[in-house]
């Protein structure tokens, strides 16, 4: 019987069998994006958080050829939108703007539809900021260490605004007491600007307010800062040193945000997911939006990312614990 050759034996066979001879690599993979994008945002239209948001959706928008449509998802601290995303499809066309939150918050409940890390897929960490101590000018302490010696003289006396339990505020608050060694009072109040009039008004000593709130404030005479939460000094507030240069080393509190998808993505379109989105976000325009909305850039990639949301829900469950607040 004559041998038939390789070219003789493909020429034979039907064009339906050549895709399963030359096997699965030779499939066609789905396009990205296939349909209009959705980012979730946690968080009402409007504020900062949603500036971030609608920048980069433009961005994408002209990048993609495709739409990409900003989702509000308010409520719940950014729950609602975390538990969205996290029973999503992982296909790229379903994202979050994740924030600190996330992971601030988790030692606050004992139950959670997601988990805070095994649940999501870090793609682009983009921006943050840190918070500023203040004080009202009339208060006697001119440093962080006259207020700490003013704290360890009048235990539980020393009262701070917050606006929100396990929020950044809060959980620096808490941090401080830790690492002092001191006790503080913090008053809740229903939202920032709330907690700073009180400051103003001096029904507080003090408050850690986020830069935006603190810093016209604070030029005006009528807020005093005594440190920042940074691992770094803020530039819009250079000669304000950190917390952790005052005697703390390893002091560090504050809000970061950044793009996520859910669980399970594909490491394919992992990799194009975080290449597009650092393409969109090295954008000078987007930059000096973002800049003048008060954001410091804090870009860092999938693997960066998934450890600092993992060092933070760490950090933060440990200080809401050693604190006694349980979860509920």
């Amino acid at each position: 019987m004559p041998r038939l050759t390789r070219r003789q034996v493909l020429a034979a066979t039907p064009p339906l069998m050549i895709p399963a001879l030359q096997g699965p690599a030779a499939q066609a993979q789905p396009a990205f994006p296939g349909r209009p994008v959705r980012l979730v945002s946690g968080f009402a239209p409007g504020g900062a958080t949603d500036v971030l948001a609608r920048s980069m959706a433009d961005r994408l928008t002209g990048l993609w050829r495709q739409s990409v449509v900003v989702e509000n998802r308010p409520g719940a601290g950014g729950n609602i939108a975390a538990e969205y995303v996290a029973r999503a499809a992982p296909d790229g066309h379903v994202l979050l703007l994740g924030t600190s939150a996330q992971v601030q918050s988790a030692g606050l409940f004992s139950r959670l539809p997601y988990h805070p890390l095994r649940d999501f897929t870090p793609l682009l960490l983009m921006a943050g900021y840190p918070v500023a101590l203040v004080v009202h000018p009339a208060l006697p302490v001119r440093s962080l260490a006259d207020f700490i010696a003013l704290a360890r003289t009048r235990p539980g006396e020393v009262t701070l605004a917050s606006s929100g339990i396990g929020n950044t505020p809060h959980l620096a608050a808490l941090l401080l007491a830790q690492m002092a060694g001191v006790e503080f009072t913090v008053v809740q109040y229903t939202g920032a600007a709330l907690g700073q009039a009180a400051v103003l008004n001096g029904e507080v000593n003090g408050a850690f307010q986020s830069m935006l709130l603190a810093k016209p404030a604070v030029e005006s005479g009528r807020e005093r800062a005594l440190g920042t939460t940074g691992a770094a000094r803020w530039p819009e507030m250079a000669d304000v040193p950190t917390i952790a240069e005052q005697g703390y080393p390893g002091f560090e509190a504050g809000s970061w945000f950044g793009i996520q998808g859910p669980p399970g993505m594909a490491p394919g379109l992992v990799a194009r997911l975080h290449g597009d989105l650092a393409t969109a976000f090295a954008d000078p325009a987007l930059r000096a939006r973002l800049a003048a909305a008060g954001f410091g850039l804090r870009e860092a990639g999938p693997a960066a990312f998934a450890a600092l949301m993992e060092e933070e829900f760490t950090r933060w469950a440990r200080v809401l614990r050693e604190a006694g607040i349980r979860p509920e």
